[in-house]
């Protein structure tokens, strides 16, 4: 049933059915108009003709008789005029003599009276006849005119002595037409079965059937076998759809091994480029692992010497026991201080997974900061920390993420530094990091105060091998990776920069949404 309702036969049907039926009504509601017009258009020719009537009648009466404003009362006159009216659609009369004084009228007026004296008015004015249609009833399809009055100016022996208005109402003339329209409307039924059927017919055995062959060699085809394709003679649009299908099939078998082809070449190229990626990461993670590991090498060196000196006191025997317990506490806190930076090196060092997990934002950045500030380059470098997002959760690798903010630390403190070196009178050694929520974001923003990046650098500094540093002091590859890393989440970096006054790094990512946090908490427990 429902493939029935939405096949072609039905829609052509429906189609059909409207414009042949939108199209007899159009010319039926033409027709009816147009036949309305003429029939008021006669109704006006007969109420010509019965004023002038009248008024040649009335005219050679008061000749006869005289002026008299009783004259038409009289019972003889009334009767010849109710039989003029009688025999017409006209059934209202009024009569006004040329002094103005006193006047007339035959038939039920209801209404329409004052107007009927307006026209008799106009007529003594002009002495001319004229027409007026008023008030409004509904016609056959529309509005129409409820009355049509005819003013005659009555005429005895040469000069004006009256004028009359005859008034006929046309809601007979709609009830005629609306009778007629019935059967108008039966035989537009009749004529819309016919032509519908005809049509159906037709399109039906140039339209449909062909499609239906096409629809069957489409569900019929097969991959690796021969074409079940049927004949068609006919040379239209249809014949030509035949044939360009049957070309179409062939070519798509004959690159149906090609196609196949490229796939697996596709694909053994996305996972070499998959593991150069990976391969880019690493390096540019152990690049910074070597840089950072020059400043932990110097930063171990303050506690090993501090435990060789209370060693040194121990082993000189000169210590009391409390002295000596004291020297051990302090040994072990210096220890546990270089298995601290140690351990921060080796777990930034160590391969990501590359599995997404829910992420801290606040907590990942603090383990950063952490295990940055050691480094001889982040010495005498404030770093104000204001995290204003309530919501820090975000989907990632932690490993990838924190390589992020290693790479934009430390390229601030290289920016800061370089304007040391450039300014001596320069004190103001900042780093802020501040976070906050958009609409289901997170924004990480560095903003640093160190020399800062020109105008045509800001364009390129996430192109690979590109780098403002001097040559040997950088490879031009984090903030490309950065890029990468983030893009792979979901999210943006971008940077803004004056140059000479600083630059602002924003990480926007997306939020995790709490349905997910859900399914990681559940997969969790």
């Amino acid at each position: 049933m429902r493939k029935l309702f939405y096949s072609l036969r039905t829609g052509i049907l429906a189609n059909l059915i409207l414009l042949i039926l939108s199209a007899m009504l159009l010319i039926n509601a033409v027709t009816v108009r147009l036949a309305e017009n003429d029939l008021i258009r006669s109704r006006i020719q007969e109420g010509t003709i019965l004023a002038n009537a009248l008024s040649q009648w009335l005219g050679r009466q008061i000749a006869d008789h005289g002026i008299n404003e009783t004259l038409p009362v009289h019972t003889p006159f009334k009767k010849e005029i109710e039989k003029l009216l009688g025999k017409g659609s006209f059934s209202e009369m009024l009569f006004i003599p040329a002094s103005g004084q006193g006047e007339w009228a035959l038939g039920p007026w209801k209404q329409g009276k004052e107007e009927a004296i307006a026209l008799c008015h106009q007529a003594l004015v002009t002495e001319k006849g004229s027409n007026a249609f008023y008030g409004s009833t509904w016609a056959v399809i529309w509005l129409g005119y409820e009355n049509v009055k005819i003013s005659m100016p009555v005429r005895s022996q040469g000069r004006t002595v009256g004028a009359l208005t005859v008034c006929s109402h046309l809601t007979d003339l709609y009830g005629h037409l609306r009778q007629s329209e019935k059967i108008i409307l039966i035989y537009i039924l009749l004529n819309t079965i016919i032509l519908l059927a005809a049509g159906m017919y037709l399109l039906s055995r140039t339209v449909v059937k062909p499609i239906h062959k096409l629809l069957k060699v489409t569900q019929q085809f097969k991959g690796g076998e021969p074409l079940p394709f049927p004949t068609e003679s006919s040379r239209n649009e249809i014949g030509q759809l035949f044939h360009s299908l049957k070309m179409m099939l062939n070519r798509l078998e004959e690159n149906k091994k090609e196609l196949q082809t490229h796939i697996a070449s596709l694909q053994e190229a996305n996972e070499q480029l998959r593991k150069t990626q990976q391969e880019v990461i690493r390096s540019e993670k152990l690049a910074s692992v070597g840089k950072l590991a020059a400043g932990i090498a110097h930063e171990i060196g303050n506690p090993v010497g501090i435990v060789l000196g209370y060693i040194d006191l121990i082993k000189n025997g000169e210590l009391s026991a409390e002295e000596v317990r004291d020297s051990l506490v302090r040994c072990e806190s210096e220890i546990n201080r270089i298995n601290t930076i140690i351990r921060q090196l080796l777990d930034f060092s160590r391969p990501s997974t590359g599995a997404p997990q829910p992420i801290k934002i606040h907590d990942l950045l603090v383990e950063t900061i952490e295990m940055l500030k050691p480094q001889p380059l982040m010495k005498g470098i404030i770093i104000e920390q204001d995290f204003k997002s309530p919501d820090d959760t975000v989907l990632g690798d932690p490993g990838y993420l924190k390589q992020v903010f290693v790479n934009i630390i430390l390229n601030a403190a290289d920016a800061i530094e370089e304007k040391r070196k450039t300014n001596e009178q320069h004190t103001d050694h900042r780093l802020s990091i501040m976070t906050q929520n958009g609409r289901n974001t997170i924004t990480v923003q560095f903003s640093d105060t160190g020399c800062g990046i020109a105008s045509e650098a800001i364009e390129r500094i996430f192109d690979p091998f590109y780098s403002t540093k001097e040559p040997g002091k950088g490879t031009g590859l984090g903030l490309s990776v950065s890029y990468r890393i983030i893009e792979q989440m979901g999210g943006t970096i971008r940077a803004e920069s004056s140059y000479g006054e600083g630059t602002t790094v924003s990480v926007c990512l997306p939020l995790l949404s709490k349905t997910k946090k859900d399914q990681a908490g559940e997969s969790n427990a």
